[in-house]
């Protein structure tokens, strides 16, 4: 199994991973973009500083 990781992209947006699990054991893997105005853009911008860091 592969690991994914956030992406800090040279924009200023972030790619992060998504995963979808439904009914019968169906799996969806998906990186999505997304950009300052995305509710979750400062959560992942807050863990991509603190990861740099180390």
């Amino acid at each position: 199994m592969q690991l994914v990781d956030a992406i800090r992209n040279a924009d200023g947006t972030i790619t992060i991973p998504r995963r979808a699990e439904g009914p019968g054991g169906i799996v969806g893997d998906a990186m999505v973009t997304i950009g300052p105005d995305d509710p979750e853009y400062a959560v992942w911008d807050e863990w991509l500083k603190g990861r740099d860091q180390t």
